[in-house]
């Protein structure tokens, strides 16, 4: 089936500045095109009649826009006081697959970057880069292609000049989706975003499959999937100048999508020039989608902080739909300039692209937070580490859990991808290289229960390249613009990865590697107590949380000072004095160690003063309680009577009438120590008689 809709499009009215807080509006379209392509399976490749495509023209014609607003100052000199600068310890080699991407063989697919991008599903790996796609089987083996990103768009209208492909799984719906744009006018307009969903699990199969139309030229598109829609991020520039227009954010109708729906709508946001920080991320979803009504968070970076907002679309109602919300999160300080990155054996750099977050901003739900991870290149020195970080909200706002620029020596790393598996372990993956290192692939990773802040797995390398890359485009060597780690949605601990390389020195004959990997192999825990402190001749229950290893511990517990001596996960222990628990874990080879520190809180004492008598006629009475181990104390009368200062140990009481009628009052005084130490009370009884 194939139809074309016209567009209807509700007026946008542009503001001056998102800054000011003003609403901004939202456009509302209908895809140009639909249709069903035929089974991917059956469209064959004729290699004598492929298609030559080159990077230049985009390159020379669209700067990609470097930070503004705050950002854009030349020499940002800044001191970045989280670098680690050490290799992670933990070194379990925990390679699955480790097999071969595309390749531009003979420049067959010759745009410049690649842009490799990629994910797994239950049985099928599913790459893309610019030009061309693949799919393999979760073993490595090839399915289909490497053939051209055209077929997938095979017999749509406006197919040329795609590229900046993305690849999803969607797993809750158990579907794939493809975009790319098409610019069949090059600088003019109008301009096209392609997305294909599948219609079954099987990507080589039929796909649904949507054009729609850009009067501004979409750029660098990012995706997400969320319950509510795949969402879309893009630098937008003019037809035939191309001058920046500022970001877009967009998002199109996943559930009428995933019914094949022709009429599926998109909404889209624009911000204006000014008021573009740098390129969005929309939020990817992994494992189990969050709670209906949820925003997707776009963010972006600054010079010192990471900027999110809230995108709530409404299909009831989409001119509803609302973009904005700025939440504004401090970072710690990191350099952004900086010269490009070196290889070796030749004295052309590449780009580090460090002005803008690396995909994918992952999503994750956790059992008592939710989490996202996201990573950007900045300078350290005069070579490039990876600035990471770990967003948590719980019941709250949004802050930032953990961040640390990875450089653990003096190679440069950059382009990277960061997720979470299901258990809260991070993989981080990137390219790295240096004056004596041809650029290679490497990964590293932290467990969950890992000090905050560093990668503590040893890097490990996934293929060392033999060449560097000397092609020149726009005077930069473009390298990227990105890579993608993923997660199995089957085997939820094992990340899975893609990036490109060259096995020879070349201008343009880059390769791609795909890999898979695994923290579940690996011994992690978590020394933990019932309480953080006891009182004087008090108990508490310790524990430790083991994660990453199957089958049974031995555990042993002792302490510092010495004395305490356990065999038990969780024991019972008495302390007297404040004291280290050291609990050590051995599964199989691997044995690991955490501690946790119980402080003993001292038992309040107090004298409230002794029983006496006053003359029923006396104005005040002087108090003077003492007591120890306590943070304030309290006094309360059981008559009428009023203190100066309640809360003073020395303080005045001044009776009152019924006081007098009863001739005494009794007052108590309260002391109350640090939790979980109970309260402690005195009781001093005053005798008031007539006077003499």
């Amino acid at each position: 089936m194939k139809r074309f809709l016209l567009i209807f499009i509700i007026p946008l009215f542009f503001l001056n500045s998102i800054f000011s807080q003003k609403p901004l509006k939202p456009l509302i379209s209908k895809a140009f095109y639909f249709d069903v392509s035929p089974p991917l399976r059956n469209i064959r490749f004729d290699h004598s009649q492929k298609q030559k495509h080159d990077q230049v023209w985009k390159e020379e014609a669209i700067k990609n826009p470097r930070m503004r607003n705050e950002w854009n100052r030349e020499n940002q000199i800044q001191q970045d006081r989280s670098i680690q600068d050490f290799f992670g310890k933990s070194t379990t080699d925990t390679t699955l697959r480790n097999f071969e991407g595309i390749a531009n063989v003979d420049n067959e697919f010759s745009k410049v970057p690649p842009d490799p991008c990629g994910d797994i599903g239950p049985n099928h790996y599913v790459q893309i880069v610019n030009l061309a796609y693949a799919v393999y089987s979760r073993n490595g083996d090839k399915l289909l292609g490497p053939s051209p990103s055209s077929l997938i768009w095979y017999g749509l209208p406006y197919s040329i000049g795609y590229g900046d492909g993305v690849v999803l799984y969607d797993e809750q719906a158990d579907r794939w989706f493809i975009s790319q744009f098409s610019f069949p006018n090059e600088y003019n307009s109008p301009f096209y975003q392609m997305i294909a969903v599948s219609q079954t699990p099987d990507p080589t199969g039929s796909w649904y499959r949507w054009e729609y139309l850009f009067t501004q030229m979409p750029d660098y598109p990012k995706f997400g999937i969320w319950p509510d829609g795949y969402y879309m991020s893009c630098n937008r520039f003019a037809p035939i100048t191309l001058d920046f227009q500022g970001d877009g954010a967009i998002v199109f109708d996943r559930i009428a999508m995933l019914a094949g729906d022709p009429d599926a709508r998109m909404v889209m946001f624009t911000l204006s020039q000014s008021d573009s920080p740098s390129p969005l991320l929309p939020a990817d979803c992994d494992g189990p989608f969050p709670t209906s009504g949820t925003p997707n968070y776009f963010t972006f970076i600054a010079q010192s902080y990471l900027g999110m907002y809230d995108f709530h679309v409404n299909w009831s109602d989409p001119l509803a739909s609302t973009f904005g919300n700025l939440c504004r999160l401090q970072v710690s300080p990191f350099n952004t300039s900086g010269s490009q990155i070196r290889q070796k054996n030749t004295s052309q750099g590449l780009d580090p692209l460090n002005d803008r977050l690396m995909y994918r901003l992952q999503y994750r739900e956790l059992n008592d937070h939710k989490s996202m991870v996201v990573n950007h290149t900045v300078s350290v020195g005069s070579h490039y580490g990876i600035r990471w970080y770990e967003l948590r909200k719980t019941s709250a706002d949004w802050f930032i859990s953990q961040q640390s620029t990875y450089s653990p020596d003096t190679n440069s790393r950059w382009m990277g991808s960061i997720a979470m598996d299901t258990s809260g372990n991070i993989a981080l993956g990137f390219s790295v290289s240096s004056s004596l290192l041809y650029p290679s692939i490497r990964f590293t990773g932290r467990m969950k229960y890992d000090p905050p802040g560093q990668m503590t797995i040893a890097e490990q390398t996934i293929i060392n390249g033999s060449g560097s890359q000397t092609g020149v485009w726009s005077g930069r060597g473009r390298w990227g613009d990105y890579s993608s780690m993923s997660i199995d949605p089957i085997q939820p601990k094992t990340f899975w990865y893609t990036q490109e390389y060259y096995s020879a020195t070349s201008t343009i004959n880059w390769q791609t590697r795909i890999s898979s990997f695994s923290f579940a192999g690996i011994l992690n825990i978590h020394a933990r107590s019932s309480l953080p402190a006891v009182c004087t001749g008090g108990s508490v229950q310790l524990n430790v949380d083991v994660d990453g290893v199957t089958g049974n511990s031995d555990y042993f517990w002792t302490s510092i000072p010495s004395g305490f001596t356990s065999n038990l996960k969780n024991p019972v222990a008495s302390p007297l004095i404040n004291t280290k628990y050291i609990v050590q874990v051995t599964n199989n080879t691997q044995s690991r160690s955490d501690t946790i520190t119980i402080a003993v809180i001292p038992v309040s004492s107090l004298f409230p003063g002794k029983d006496t008598s006053y003359c029923i006629n006396i104005t005040q009475i002087p108090l003077k309680g003492s007591a120890v181990n306590y943070i304030y104390p309290k006094w309360v009368t059981s008559g009428d009577g009023t203190f100066t200062d309640p809360y003073a140990l020395n303080t005045f009481y001044i009776p009152g009438s019924i006081d007098k009628s009863r001739s005494a009052v009794d007052l108590e005084l309260t002391v109350y120590p640090q939790p979980p130490c109970k309260p402690v009370s005195g009781m001093r009884h005053i005798e008031l008689i007539p006077c003499k």
